[in-house]
C-alpha cells in the first residue's frame, strides 16, 4: 500500500483535520519559539480542483496543478486564471518552473488518488516560452527497467512465519510502479521525486532519465497506538507484531534544490501517513551523503528554503504551513489540507484545502 492509500485516507479524513487543526498548532507553538512574522495573507484564488503543487511562473504569475480536474492553471498577481494544460482524466502533478520553461508530470487519474496499481504511462511534459508543449520523456520506461525499490521488503521484516500468516499483508516486495510526483529544475536537468518508485530521480536535457537515491524504507515502531491506528483504516495488526518494527514504504513527496544540497519531504505509506512520522532529509549532491532536517511531520508533502535558508514545510494533516525551529515544524500559516509550499525573495505561496474541488491559492510576505 502507498501513497494512493494515503490520499484516500486524507480526503475520509477532512473533517478530522479540521478538528485538529487549532490544539496541533497550540502544541506546537508552546514547545518552540515564537513563529516568525508572517504578515499580507491573501486568498489570491479559490476554486481550484485539487491543488496540489504550486509553483512561481513567469511575468509575476503563479502556477497551479489542479490534480483533481487535469489542469495547469496560470494566476495573475490580481488573481485571474488562465489554463495553460487541460487533460481530462489525467493526473497533473510535479509542476515546475525554471528559465523559460515549465515542468509537469502526466499520469494516470485525475481523482486525487495515486494512479491504479501496475505501471501506467507516467509523461514528463514541457511547456516552453512560446508556449509549445513537449513529451520529453515516460517516467514509467525507467521503472520498468530497473525497478529501484524492486527487492526491497516492505512491513515486518524479523518476525516469525507463523505471526506473519496471520497478517501476510504486512510484508510485501516493492511493486513495479512510477508515480512522479515532485519536481525541481537544475542546470543539468530536472531531479524528480518519484512517490511510486520511492526514488529520487534525474532526467538530462537530453531525457535521459538516471537514479540519484534510492528512498529508504522507514521504520515505525508497532506500539498499541500503531495497532488502534491501523485498525482505524481496516488493516488488523496481530499481538505478536507489537514490540517490532514496520519498514513503511518511504513515499518521497516533494523536493528543492538549495546549492549543492538536495532536500526532500517523505510521508511514510501505511500506516505512517495518519500518524506524525513524516520527515524531511537533506542530501549532498557531490557525496549523496544524506542527513535528517525535521521529524514528527503530520504528512508533509511540500518543501520550500527562504533567503535564509530556512526550510518551510507544507503538512497536509497537519495545521498548515511550518517552518523548522531546531528539527520541529513551528506553523506560521495556518490552513486546512496544505499541500505545498513555494518562496521567492520575500513571497510565499501555498495551496490550501487540496484534496477538495475547492483547493485555495494563498500568498503571504515573510521575513
Amino acid at each position: 500500500m502507498k501513497f494512493r492509500a494515503f490520499a484516500a485516507v486524507a480526503a475520509a479524513s477532512a473533517m478530522t483535520v479540521t478538528l485538529s487543526v487549532a490544539p496541533a498548532q497550540a502544541h506546537n507553538n508552546k514547545h518552540h519559539p515564537p513563529a516568525p512574522a508572517i504578515t499580507n495573507v491573501k486568498t489570491l484564488a479559490t476554486g481550484l480542483g485539487g491543488p496540489l503543487k504550486v509553483a512561481f511562473g513567469p511575468h509575476g504569475n503563479i502556477l497551479v496543478a489542479e490534480s483533481m480536474a487535469g489542469m495547469v492553471t496560470s494566476v495573475s498577481p490580481s488573481g485571474k486564471k488562465s489554463t495553460l494544460v487541460s487533460a481530462p482524466g489525467k493526473e497533473i502533478v510535479g509542476l515546475s518552473y525554471a528559465r523559460g520553461t515549465t515542468y509537469y508530470f502526466e499520469n494516470a487519474g485525475s481523482d486525487g488518488s495515486e494512479p491504479p496499481a501496475g505501471l501506467t504511462p507516467a509523461l514528463l511534459k514541457t511547456i516552453n516560452h512560446k508556449g509549445k508543449t513537449r513529451t520529453v520523456t515516460d517516467m514509467a520506461a525507467f521503472e520498468k527497467k530497473h525497478d529501484p525499490d524492486g527487492k526491497t521488503v516492505y512491513g515486518v521484516r524479523d518476525v516469525s512465519k507463523a505471526c506473519l500468516a496471520q497478517a501476510p499483508y504486512l510484508r510485501s516486495i516493492g511493486e513495479l510502479y512510477s508515480h512522479p510526483y515532485s519536481s525541481v529544475p537544475a542546470r543539468n536537468g530536472l531531479y524528480v521525486g518519484d512517490s511510486g518508485a520511492n526514488a529520487i530521480l534525474h532526467v538530462n536535457n537530453h531525457g535521459k532519465v538516471s537514479l540519484v537515491k534510492k528512498v529508504p524504507a522507514e521504520p515505525i515502531l508497532i506500539t498499541k497506538a500503531v495497532q488502534a491506528a491501523s485498525a482505524e483504516m481496516g488493516m488488523v495488526v496481530p499481538d505478536c507484531m507489537l514490540g517490532h518494527k514496520y519498514w513503511a514504504q518511504p513515499v518521497p513527496t516533494d523536493i528543492t534544490i538549495k546549492g549543492n544540497w538536495l532536500y526532500y519531504t517523505v510521508l511514510p505509506g501505511v500506516p505512517g501517513e495518519s500518524m506524525s512520522v513524516g520527515k524531511v532529509y537533506k542530501m549532498n549532491l557531490h557525496s549523496k551523503k544524506t542527513y535528517t532536517v525535521a521529524t514528527g511531520l503530520n504528512a508533509p508533502t511540500g518543501i520550500a528554503l527562504d533567503h535564509k535558508d530556512s526550510v518551510y514545510v507544507a503538512e497536509l494533516f497537519g495545521s498548515g504551513v511550518a517552518k523548522i525551529v531546531k528539527g520541529k515544524a513551528v506553523t506560521v500559516l495556518p490552513a486546512l489540507l496544505a499541500s505545498d509550499v513555494a518562496i521567492h525573495n520575500q513571497k510565499l505561496i501555498a495551496s490550501t484545502e487540496a484534496l477538495t474541488p475547492s483547493g485555495k491559492l494563498v500568498t503571504a510576505h515573510i521575513r
